[in-house]
């Protein structure tokens, strides 16, 4: 018996409770059929849309970050054709760490699609052999090193038939993937700031330098009475 407790223990542990189902999404609302061998996060600055390709799989765990499972919503799935497809969603804790686990009653091959809540600097873990894509909002851009980068630098970038910046990984595990992004207006923004910043302080600098200037002329003037006025008292 006190051989079996610990083994007990730690499988309760690392297994956690599997809460209960997360309500289903809709297809239509993401950009599907995603890529072959490829996951592609959307970014829209306050959600991001996750499309990730499956094969032969009848079991898929995502793991997510610190805020939990209150942070997933909206599943979906298709087939390679693009059918819709029945599935089971749940989530789980292993080792501290929450996953959203989705099952399939047959082996799958497809993509499933779910949408977190996220903000302007993107962080993901990968996964081996698979390439990652990050589709940037339309109007947005990354790569300043006073506004934001993307690490590792992307094997490639392109534009895709929306306008949108796509980021591209081919396979970027085990590295962490980080992206900070701007709008792209922001550089000018940011120049134009700094532009006022060295008129503000070219303008106090002349400022301080004409009155220091007039100072030290009123210095000087008061200096030289006071010299006349010791002369003229001597000569009394």
């Amino acid at each position: 018996m006190k051989l079996w407790l610990p083994i007990i223990l730690l499988f309760l542990f690392a297994a956690g409770c599997i809460t209960s189902d997360v309500p289903a999404g809709v297809p239509g609302q993401y950009e599907l059929p995603g890529l072959d061998n490829t996951t592609i996060y959307y970014l829209n600055g306050s959600t991001v849309k996750v499309v990730d390709s499956v094969v032969n799989q009848t079991t898929i765990r995502f793991m997510l970050d610190d805020t939990s499972e209150t942070n997933f919503k909206d599943p979906a799935a298709v087939n390679l054709s693009g059918k819709n497809v029945s599935f089971n969603v749940t989530t789980e804790p292993i080792f501290g760490r929450s996953y959203i686990r989705f099952d399939f009653k047959s082996e799958f091959s497809g993509f499933v699609a779910f949408t977190q809540a996220d903000g302007q600097d993107f962080v993901r873990m990968t996964v081996e052999n698979k390439s990652v894509r990050v589709v940037l909002p339309a109007n947005y851009t990354t790569g300043s090193k006073f506004l934001g980068v993307a690490n590792p630098e992307p094997d490639n970038v392109t534009t895709d038939a929306l306008g949108r910046e796509v980021l591209i990984w081919k396979n970027p595990f085990p590295l962490q993937i980080s992206v900070k992004y701007y709008n792209t207006s922001a550089p000018m923004l940011f120049s134009y700031f700094i532009i006022f910043v060295i008129v503000c302080a070219a303008a106090i600098s002349g400022y301080y330098y004409f009155a220091i200037r007039s100072l030290r002329k009123k210095r000087e003037v008061i200096e030289k009475n006071f010299k006349k006025d010791r002369t003229a008292d001597k000569r009394r």
